[in-house]
């Protein structure tokens, strides 16, 4: 038997995927890194796990390249508005040990007790995914890079909400692989964004069958999305929550799951009815929703990347008092 076949097998079902190319040696370095944190990770004691975050992410802090550092320190003065020098270093510093926090939760979550995380998970509104849920027809939701992702995704395999994600193509391979392996056992359904794929038509699919399709919706990782105001500037935004919810006629609703000092809060906003409104429209509403979201934490939002127009394409003409008229979605209308 081929060593791949029983790997390829476990991930059946992830169509469009392109062939994986071969494992160079440092991949497979990467590969096997992962895999030895996960291990190490699921055999800490529950109380040095939550205490292990803050100097983690301390120290990662202090290693990360100074041009990492001024980007997280930009984007935090942006979703936290006008802060004084030394409240923007405490965000920036909590910002990496936020994310150390997210990726332990992620390397732990498959060997916690549903019981345990249930108890330690506040519900904030939660009842509002369930109210939109409740009449058979399917969900959209939109978050963020915010929190704990993989503990929101177990809360909500104990509530039945059937949630379907879209998952980034990740090198090395195996190591995507192994992401949605875990996802599915916590419940998920698990769509990879590749290119040329039609993910938003399959999610269309999920929400038409009674599903969650669950679209992170504050960064566009195309290039070409949607140019709407985030945080009072430019900014361009993945169009599918907002194309989802015209094709299906659905409302989105924002949500997401914060971390606490000894828990987790899983936080849900009102919905957005925005499937009349043209896809530039929609996703300026879900762009407000997630700067509402955002603000509950915003050392606590995982983007240490440039996000903003003036950072990913400074030449732009909107930034030069162009014409800020963005080309339709998919041929929809304004």
């Amino acid at each position: 038997m081929n060593d791949d076949e029983p790997r390829q097998r476990r991930v059946a079902g992830l169509e469009g995927l392109p062939p994986a190319p071969p494992m160079s040696p440092r991949k497979w370095a990467t590969y096997l890194q992962y895999r030895a944190v996960w291990a190490a990770a699921a055999r800490l004691p529950d109380a040095l796990a939550w205490r292990a975050p803050d100097p983690i992410g301390d120290v990662w802090y202090r290693l990360a390249p100074r041009r990492q550092r001024n980007q997280v320190r930009s984007n935090q003065a942006r979703a936290a508005g006008r802060s004084p020098r030394r409240e923007l270093d405490r965000l920036v510093r909590d910002a990496y040990r936020s994310y150390a926090r997210y990726w332990l939760d992620s390397f732990r979550v498959h060997t916690l007790d549903p019981d345990d995380v249930l108890a330690r998970t506040e519900d904030v509104n939660t009842r509002i995914l369930d109210e939109v849920r409740s009449d058979g027809r399917g969900a959209i939701l939109a978050t963020g890079h915010l929190g704990s992702w993989e503990i929101g995704a177990f809360f909500s395999t104990q509530r039945d909400w059937r949630l379907t994600v879209v998952a980034e193509l990740l090198e090395p391979r195996r190591l995507f692989d192994r992401f949605v392996e875990l996802r599915r056992a916590l419940g998920l359904e698990v769509i990879p964004l590749v290119r040329g794929g039609d993910a938003v038509g399959r999610l269309e699919q999920v929400v038409r069958d009674g599903g969650t399709a669950t679209l992170l919706a504050d960064r566009d990782l195309t290039g070409t999305g949607p140019i709407v105001t985030f945080f009072g500037e430019p900014c361009r935004m993945p169009p599918g929550p907002a194309a989802l919810a015209r094709r299906t006629g659905r409302p989105v609703v924002p949500g997401a799951c914060f971390t606490t000092p000894r828990g987790w809060r899983a936080v849900v906003h009102e919905p957005l009815d925005i499937a009349h409104l043209p896809v530039l429209d929609g996703t300026q509403q879900i762009a407000q929703a997630l700067e509402r979201l955002i603000g509950l934490a915003p050392e606590q939002w995982h983007v240490f990347v440039p996000n903003w127009l003036v950072d990913r394409e400074p030449d732009h003409s909107l930034l030069r008092g162009g014409d800020d008229r963005e080309p339709p979605i998919s041929g929809e209308p304004r």
